[in-house]
């Protein structure tokens, strides 16, 4: 029992159910309600192989990451280790080979499926990123940080490719452009809350990465620099609420010819874009004033709650638009 809770803190599952419902609340709120007008790519069934394919190889990803970092989780971490303590580095490697080969295999098929064979390139990109992340580009200047954070957007965009693209008709273009300007919105809102917890853990775990030789944002330009960097990117995601709360107020009383223009488009949802203001400047107010280890942390786990949060405005906002 000890090896297999070992083995689902190793992959990091909480965050691979929070990927897996991102995912499958798109594909339900968004993309299947027949009043949105798409035309879906991937029966039900399919979609849960890519959800399962993205699950897997995020999975593949966490436990490369963690074989590459005994070194500084001993340091920054290692009450927390698993690596050595309760599984093995050789079996977590077989793991790591297993769950990869599993996820790039049902990748080729769903591509094969919708007659996009070179899709299965963007997973095969994602397992090569993701090693090579874990190998050199964790310690680089900033983009390490970004490359998370794009796979992390990816990962929501991959729903919008496999299963809209592919069968995307010219003469009801309208309906479906507008779902996919929607799923780019919350790809982007992943990238950048994405991005600000990435920064965050770097001075979080500044103490062992500098034993490492490493040249994060936080070792390269210090604290109090990086904090400002945090504090800018989360200023800018508050300020795109605000644009969106903007297109809120325009459209609230108009008339359009497409009944999916309403999505998003009422006063609950408009109160729930100012929960996420709120909840914005909270995480800017505990950027600025953290100072020690644990503060950090918890803004960590804060930017988690808020991309939670902003996922669930999706079925939110369909269930209002539908009702």
């Amino acid at each position: 029992m000890n090896k297999i809770i070992s083995f689902f803190k190793l992959i990091r599952l909480k965050n691979l159910i929070i990927i897996a419902i991102t995912q499958l609340l798109i594909k339900f709120c968004l993309i299947n309600p027949p009043i949105f007008g798409i035309n879906p790519s991937l029966s039900n069934a399919e979609f849960y192989l890519l959800v399962l394919a993205t699950v897997l190889i995020t999975a593949s990803g966490y436990i490369i990451n963690d074989i590459y970092d005994v070194t500084t989780d001993i340091i920054n971490k290692d009450q927390k280790r698993i690596i050595e303590k309760s599984i093995t580095s050789k079996s977590a490697i077989l793991w790591y080979i297993f769950l990869n080969a599993i996820g790039l295999l049902l990748a080729v098929y769903i591509a094969y499926i919708i007659q996009e064979l070179v899709f299965a390139l963007i997973f095969l990109f994602c397992i090569v990123s993701l090693w090579i992340y874990s190998k050199n580009m964790k310690r680089s200047f900033l983009l390490g940080n970004l490359q998370i954070a794009f796979l992390t957007g990816l990962s929501i965009l991959n729903v919008a490719l496999f299963d809209i693209v592919p069968n995307a008709d010219s003469e009801k273009i309208k309906g479906e452009l507008i779902i996919f300007k929607i799923i780019l919105c919350y790809t982007a809102f992943a990238f950048i809350t994405t991005l600000i917890r990435e920064i965050v853990k770097d001075i979080e775990d500044i103490e062992g990465d500098k034993k490492i030789n490493a040249k994060t944002i936080a070792i390269t330009c210090g604290i109090r620099k990086t904090k400002w960097v945090g504090l800018f990117l989360t200023t800018l995601t508050f300020f795109g609420i605000t644009y969106f709360q903007y297109f809120q107020y325009s459209v609230i009383n108009s008339q359009f010819e497409y009944e999916i223009s309403g999505w998003g488009i009422n006063k609950i949802a408009i109160f729930y874009s100012f929960l996420m203001q709120i909840l914005l400047l909270l995480l800017g107010i505990n950027i600025y004033r953290a100072q020690v280890k644990k503060e950090f942390y918890f803004i960590s786990q804060l930017c988690k709650i808020i991309m939670i949060i902003g996922i669930l405005s999706i079925p939110l906002f369909t269930y209002l638009h539908l009702n």
